[in-house]
């Protein structure tokens, strides 16, 4: 009797071991590693936001214009903060695609090969068919790029890269432009307009676009 219990024991013992589950770890999900900075001199004055820094962080927009089953997108990316009121903001457009089937985005193939072919855009306004600088000032007033001035102005995409994970598609980047930006006022009562400049130089801006 005292060697059945014990084989018994035993034979518990090793179905418990043998039987022992093991754990499954997995995969670690993708994700895009996007990051936001910009520097450089607006109308002499070096500027910097960094993100996380005074509530700053990066921002993709779209606009999008819909026509006879044409859609036409210009891509917007600034770094804003609730906390603060300046920010800048650049734009790249514009993105054409059929949407007769109901696509409200572009295809993922059409929209990387955009941005990756698109690193010297000219200057336009509104960035309706290439790049567009606007500055929000402290005093709230809003200064553009345009897409035909008289001062030299130049832009360059650098280190273009699609990325995707489960909140999207990007198109990173590194932006480097120099250029003037208007502002024009209007008086109420003469409608004289005043126009004021601001110069942008050494800017460097790392950001992305979202599908």
């Amino acid at each position: 009797m005292y060697k059945i219990t014990i084989l018994t024991i035993g034979v518990f013992i090793f179905l418990s071991t043998s039987c022992t589950k093991h754990e499954i770890i997995p995969a670690p999900t993708p994700k895009v590693d996007l990051l936001a900075h910009f520097e450089g001199i607006i109308g002499g004055q070096f500027i910097e936001y960094t993100e996380n820094v005074d509530g700053y962080n990066g921002l993709s927009e779209i606009a999008t214009q819909s026509s006879s089953g044409i859609n036409n997108a210009q891509y917007f990316f600034s770094m804003q903060s609730p906390s603060s009121i300046p920010y800048i903001q650049i734009g790249l457009g514009s993105m054409i695609w059929n949407s007769a089937s109901g696509t409200t985005v572009p295809d993922l193939t059409l929209f990387n090969s955009f941005f990756s072919s698109n690193d010297t855009p000219p200057y336009t306004d509104d960035a309706i068919s290439g790049f567009e600088v606007t500055y929000h000032s402290l005093s709230g007033r809003d200064f553009e790029s345009k897409g035909f001035s008289v001062n030299s102005q130049n832009v360059v995409y650098n280190g273009v890269v699609q990325e995707s994970d489960a909140t999207g598609d990007y198109s990173k980047f590194v932006c480097s432009f120099d250029c003037y930006i208007y502002n024009t006022v209007v008086d109420p009562v003469t409608l004289d307009e005043t126009t004021d400049s601001l110069l942008v130089e050494q800017a460097i801006y790392t950001g992305w676009y979202q599908r």
